[in-house]
């Protein structure tokens, strides 16, 4: 568990309502220089307790760099947190604070937001329209949007047993409860109920594949993912494998293979005839040898997997 600082919890004053805590991952980023902060700023200050909507109360800034970077007036503002990790413990160490955050402010949701997703202004309200339309009986663990990179959707999808990703295309819809469904957590609003209930978050999953850990685990405790009909813009970093650095994508293979020998009905077969398929696309399109080296001894652990 991540130690959290007395400091910052004793300053917390406590929220009701559909009160949102926002948390917002950065690395070798200021607050003030990434797509949401504006928006968060705004929301902030218009904020209102009307009830059955979706306040943001308070927001989270979790710094991962190694040296704090300027936070210029922030601090004084009561409703921003900001924490430093210079360890880098990652977004796991970032899901984990904001969590005993949202629970000491009593924030019934948590927004996930990275340094690279923008977020329309229509966010909120699209997602409090998602929960008003669902079924009376139905337990909805998580609101995510329709994500997209460079116009091509990204997310919501559905993961195969193998590990492909299939993205999902409908415009608004309530998922039955399925471990394959799966999204991308930046601009994903989780109840932090849910999110308190499936802990702990494995180690493994300290950046790579949280994403999908997480709405798999959500959905084991019978959470219905909500879709809202919002569009958001998010910069995939694993889309661009020309500047992928080698041990980041060692990083996303070993947590690709951990997650899957979890997934039920994990298919050890198809895993190594897709991760096969990828080996060789890699080798036409980069030509980077020491990317198909790691993805050579990749392909060596799926067989070595028990």
């Amino acid at each position: 568990m991540v130690h959290v600082s007395p400091v910052i919890f004793s300053q917390v004053v406590p929220t009701a309502g559909d009160a949102v805590l926002a948390v917002v991952v950065l690395y070798h980023r200021t607050f003030e220089s990434i797509p949401c902060a504006s928006r968060l700023v705004e929301w902030l200050s218009m904020s209102n307790t009307a009830p059955g909507r979706l306040n943001l109360t308070h927001c989270l800034v979790y710094d991962n760099s190694p040296v704090a970077q300027p936070v210029q007036n922030l601090q004084q503002d009561k409703r921003m947190h900001v924490f430093h990790d210079a360890s880098n413990g990652g977004t796991r160490a970032a899901y984990l604070y904001a969590l005993q955050l949202a629970q000491a402010l009593k924030c019934q949701w948590i927004l996930f937001l990275d340094h690279d997703t923008g977020l329309p202004a229509c966010f909120l309200e699209d997602a409090g329209n998602a929960l008003g339309a669902v079924g009376p009986g139905i337990s909805v663990g998580a609101v995510v949007p329709r994500v997209f990179d460079n116009d091509v959707q990204i997310s919501p999808a559905r993961i195969t047993s193998y590990g492909r990703v299939w993205v999902s295309r409908k415009e608004a819809a309530i998922t039955q409860v399925s471990c394959t469904v799966t999204a991308i957590a930046s601009a994903s609003l989780v109840r932090t109920e849910f999110l308190a209930a499936v802990l702990p978050i494995p180690a493994s999953f300290s950046l790579d594949y949280l994403d999908h850990w997480l709405f798999r685990e959500l959905q084991r405790q019978a959470a219905h993912i909500a879709v809202s009909s919002a569009r958001v813009e998010h910069s995939l970093s694993v889309q661009s494998m020309k500047s992928m650095e080698v041990q980041r994508y060692l990083c996303i293979l070993a947590a690709e293979l951990a997650f899957l020998r979890d997934e039920p009905g994990y298919s050890r077969a198809l895993h190594l005839l897709w991760h096969a398929g990828r080996t060789v696309k890699l080798a036409l399109t980069t030509r980077r040898i020491a990317l198909v080296g790691v993805c050579s001894r990749a392909a060596l652990n799926i067989v070595r997997a028990a």
